[in-house]
């Protein structure tokens, strides 16, 4: 087990190439997460890039564990949505 209680992916693929999420300002959502997450929760929120999920067609994707939740159609400015679904989760 890896320690943490929550561990978001937000991919990041393919910054250079029109449509894929990596274009859409999904770094600056993982960077501006993470750092947030990192005040708040500490050690039990991991905020990680991954590559392709798959969903580039709608949006920055996103993926929540354990529970395997699903975030699409989100946009860099959606730092809220993510946060409270791990604010909600770690409780």
């Amino acid at each position: 087990m890896s320690g943490y209680k929550q561990h978001l992916f937000i991919c990041t693929n393919s910054p250079d190439r029109e449509g894929k999420c990596g274009s859409k300002g999904s770094e600056e959502l993982r960077l501006a997460l993470k750092q947030r997450c990192g005040k708040e929760f500490g050690k039990d929120v991991r905020v990680n890039a991954s590559g392709c999920l798959g969903h580039c067609e709608r949006g920055i994707a996103a993926v929540l564990y354990p529970q395997g939740e699903w975030f699409l159609d989100l946009a860099k400015e959606d730092q809220e949505v993510l946060f409270r679904a791990v604010q909600e989760k770690i409780k």
